[in-house]
């Protein structure tokens, strides 16, 4: 027989009781939410550099942003100054693409009063210089760019075969092709080198292939990007110094794979990548405060998406997946430092 419980006052303690559990469980589950999403209905705004290694950084910073439940909209691609400028004004909360000190002259007056420069996510990443194939370096002793004053070196450098060493170099109309002839000037090199300055992918090529023949090769460079996977310092080809054409000691950079020395003197300064972000907006947003200051990218990874959006023709959005892949790839990782942002919000 089935009882009938005719008591009105248990059944209202029952569902009194029912209905406190149920609000506790929605009460925990409400703090778990916000313990692992502190960013919940925050829109950030993003600033994104024009060059295209600067792409898969930016996504990796959207992700993880998104994973702390913060509404990221897309970044938006900005010259330099423009992006330190919105920053400075908050119309851009960060942009991950700085590279210092060679920034620094185009930061806003007073800038370090409202922004913050997280320290590198890519340390001496933002390189660029002079790369001679390892043989020849071994063979000749080549370690500094006045090495090709010398007669033998000038000849198996000899391309054209007018006796002067070939350096493949820049385009008129990029910095590099004024840098490139400002140290010919230095060094007084005009009756030792020719700068050839055509496109720079077809002065790849060349270099490229003469390395790949046997042939000794000097080119320049710069990373990250997708020309240091096709010939990779410390392998096939190394870095020389070049000192003196920067007046600048940051341009002395230690720990750089590939160099012929340590430290090197690149002729150009090495950049450190580092996040900028909005001083009022980081105050607000300790998380992302704290995961600006835990994510660490390595080069070759950047170089290695740079190297397929220009194989694959990549749009800015189907890099995505890339990143996605990469994140999944070092989970392990990922999620220390989503810990470390998540700790900071309590």
């Amino acid at each position: 027989m089935t009882r009938i419980e005719n008591d009105p006052g248990k059944k209202l303690k029952k569902i009194a009781l029912t209905s406190a559990i149920a609000l506790g469980l929605a009460a925990s589950a409400g703090t778990l939410h916000a313990e692992e999403q502190p960013g919940s209905g925050i829109a950030v705004q993003p600033a994104v550099a024009s060059w295209t290694s600067a792409v898969p950084v930016s996504w990796v910073y959207v992700e993880l942003l998104e994973e702390l439940g913060y509404d990221v909209q897309n970044p938006i691609s900005l010259s330099n100054p423009v992006a330190y400028l919105a920053i400075s004004e908050g119309d851009a909360h960060y942009w991950p693409n700085g590279w210092f000190p060679l920034h620094e002259p185009q930061l806003p007056e007073n800038f370090d009063e409202v922004a913050t420069v997280f320290d590198p996510l890519c340390p001496a990443c933002g390189i660029q210089g002079y790369l001679v194939d390892a043989a020849s370096v071994e063979r000749y002793g080549i370690t500094n760019i006045t090495d090709f004053q010398r007669d033998d070196v000038r000849a198996a450098f000899d391309a054209t075969g007018d006796g002067k060493a070939d350096l493949f170099g820049c385009p008129p109309g990029w910095g590099c092709h004024e840098g490139i002839n400002a140290m010919f000037e230095k060094f007084g090199l005009d009756d030792y080198m020719n700068h050839v300055d055509a496109g720079y992918a077809a002065n790849f090529a060349e270099a490229l292939s003469r390395i790949q023949a046997g042939d000794s090769a000097l080119y320049y460079t710069w990373g990250p990007s997708a020309w240091l996977l096709a010939l990779t310092p410390g392998e096939d080809v190394m870095w020389i110094n070049a000192p003196g054409i920067v007046e600048d000691d940051a341009e002395r950079a230690g720990g750089v794979p590939g160099a012929v020395t340590d430290p090197i003197e690149m002729g150009y300064v090495a950049a450190d990548i580092q996040v900028v972000a909005n001083n009022a907006f980081l105050e607000d947003n300790p998380a992302a405060a704290e995961l600006f200051r835990q994510v660490s990218l390595p080069i070759e990874w950047i170089s290695d998406v740079d190297a397929k959006m220009g194989e694959q023709d990549l749009s800015d959005p189907m890099v995505r997946p890339l990143v996605q892949e990469w994140i999944a790839a070092n989970r392990g990782t990922v999620d220390g430092w989503l810990a470390a942002a998540r700790a900071a919000a309590e």
